[in-house]
C-alpha cells in the first residue's frame, strides 16, 4: 500500500479536491445537460457541410492517433471496411425495395 501511495503522489496532477465541488458536480441535472448536448449536435450536424464533416473526421482521427499512434491497426481497418461494405449493401437493398 505504501508503494501505491508513493506512486500516486509522484503521478498525481490534480492536487487537493474540495468535497463541496464534488457534491455540486454530482448534483448537476445530467438529463438536462444530455438534452442540451443532443440539441447542440443536431444543430451543428444540420448546419455542417459535407466538407466540414470530413474535416472534423480528419481532426478526430489525428487526435486519436496522438493518443494511440498504432490505431487503427490493419485488422481494425479491415473490420471497419467490412462494416461499411455491409452497411452499403443494406442501404442499397432498402433503396431497391423502395423503388418497387
Amino acid at each position: 500500500m505504501k508503494a501505491m501511495r508513493a506512486f500516486l503522489a509522484r503521478h498525481d496532477s490534480m492536487g487537493p479536491v474540495n468535497a463541496a465541488d464534488i457534491q455540486r458536480f454530482c448534483a448537476r441535472d445530467w438529463r438536462l445537460i444530455e438534452r442540451v448536448k443532443a440539441d447542440c449536435w443536431v444543430e451543428q450536424k444540420a448546419a455542417a457541410s459535407p466538407a466540414a464533416a470530413i474535416q472534423l473526421a480528419a481532426e478526430l482521427l489525428q487526435y486519436a492517433r496522438t493518443l494511440r499512434p498504432d490505431w487503427p491497426n490493419a485488422t481494425q481497418r479491415e473490420a471497419d471496411l467490412a462494416s461499411h461494405i455491409r452497411l452499403a449493401g443494406m442501404l442499397q437493398r432498402v433503396l431497391q425495395e423502395r423503388a418497387r
